[in-house]
């Protein structure tokens, strides 16, 4: 069968956190199955912890489900991509890339470039054309709202419209070339994009309890040594 989303079923961030699947924020990994394809969707906590651990949980040999081909929530830009201090080595999702590109397993920068985002937002708001200079202004308004101020409603079309259909797009493509698709999508991606998901992949299976990669510290009481006491300087002392 050819693997085709359903664009309709696309929630916006307001009504995705009404109906969301997890009520706290924590990362979780999602396995659909459906047609001899896997599906492994990693909702991340970007730059958490735990989400590096789930990165390494996904690529470990005993995970059970290897991938041929990784989506990562990156812009879809030409230029070459290095890890390096400048181009966030911290990150999970460049670090998941890292990783797959050492496997010899395929990327795809799944996510818009800032020339697509404004397209999107001045394809939805004709009378409030932005440039790309404007784009800070959206992605530091305070998050995607439907009903909230100008770029907060442009923060949520462009989610809706643009980088959640672009990457429902991605993994609909990717099902359809591999038998095992490996996603890392931010949660809040996951959930506006949920119903969509199951209807084309059917209910998934959910991962919550994350394997610790580095090591297992649960039996360890740790116990700090006190090195010197803090002592509140007062007004009189900064003036001497």
């Amino acid at each position: 069968m050819q693997f085709k989303p359903n664009f309709d079923l696309l929630c916006d961030w307001v009504s995705a956190e009404k109906a969301r699947k997890f009520i706290s924020n924590s990362a979780f990994v999602a396995v659909f199955r459906r047609d001899g394809k896997t599906l492994v969707y990693m909702g991340d906590r970007h730059c958490f912890n735990i989400s590096f651990n789930m990165v390494d949980m996904c690529f470990a040999d005993d995970f059970g489900a290897k991938p041929d081909v990784l989506l990562t929530e990156i812009e879809n830009t030409n230029y070459e991509r290095k890890f390096d201090w400048f181009w966030l080595q911290d990150n999970t999702l460049s670090y998941a890339a890292g990783i797959a590109t050492k496997k010899g397993v395929p990327v795809v920068f799944a996510d818009l470039s800032d020339s697509q985002y404004v397209d999107v937002i001045n394809a939805g708001f004709p009378d409030n054309q932005i440039t790309r200079a404007d784009l800070h202004k959206v992605f530091n308004c305070g998050g995607p709202n439907s009903k909230g101020t100008l770029y907060q409603q442009m923060a949520s079309y462009m989610d809706q419209y643009g980088r959640d259909r672009f990457m429902l797009q991605n993994i609909a493509a990717a099902l359809n070339k591999y038998d095992t698709v490996f996603v890392i999508f931010g949660i809040g991606h996951y959930e506006c994009q949920r119903l969509a998901l199951e209807d084309m992949m059917g209910k998934p299976e959910y991962i919550t309890k994350i394997k610790n990669m580095r090591g297992d510290f649960s039996d360890v009481k740790i116990e700090p040594i006190k090195l010197c006491d803090f002592e509140v300087v007062k007004n009189e002392d900064k003036k001497s």
